[in-house]
């Protein structure tokens, strides 16, 4: 006993093989579709009528009442970034403040700054200061630190308050979002 399988006889084709007995097997879809798909439908199906007499007349083209809303999910607010109150300007080496005003670094004060800018939140040791600003290997008296830190802070003005100290260790900068970094 052979029982035959409805398949169209081709990919396009809305035609399907007598199924034994005479058996009927309703088959439903349910398809997502934009409106303007849904109207390159319709007019597919009426220029081609033989393709309207393949479909059942029990199918239904449900279309909603009103019209479906997309339901968003809602971005966050964009927070206004605070102008910074130190650009530092890597090319020509100089630095401003939100003012406008220039301040004027040596350039080790400058690359003192600017590493502890481009590396915040991180304690850094006054050797590894030396190291990476100096490229000193060996460790002369740690208070050239110390003294290049106040002297910047004296320039950029006390109420900035860029550089912490952390006793007995180094110095950290806290607040990146306070300075901007242009690298042209």
């Amino acid at each position: 006993m052979t029982s035959e399988i409805a398949r169209p006889l081709a990919a396009n084709s809305f035609e399907t093989r007598p199924l034994q007995d005479g058996a009927v097997v309703e088959v439903t879809a349910r398809f997502i579709v934009t409106r303007q798909d849904l109207a390159a439908l319709e007019r597919v199906f009426t220029r081609q009528p033989d393709h309207t007499r393949a479909i059942p007349l029990q199918s239904t083209v449900e279309s909603p009442a009103a019209p479906e809303v997309p339901r968003l999910r809602s971005l966050p607010t964009p927070v206004e970034q605070p102008e910074p109150e130190l650009r530092i300007l890597v090319a020509p080496r100089r630095i401003v403040r939100a003012d406008g005003t220039f301040v004027e670094l040596t350039r080790l004060e400058f690359d003192l700054l600017l590493f502890l800018c481009e590396n915040p939140g991180r304690v850094h040791q006054r050797t590894s200061l030396l190291n990476a600003v100096w490229q000193f290997n060996s460790t002369p008296s740690t208070r050239t630190v110390d003294v290049h830190v106040r002297r910047i802070r004296g320039k950029i003005g006390g109420d900035l308050h860029l550089i912490t100290t952390v006793r007995g260790v180094g110095y950290r900068m806290d607040r990146p979002d306070a300075v901007q970094i242009v690298r042209d």
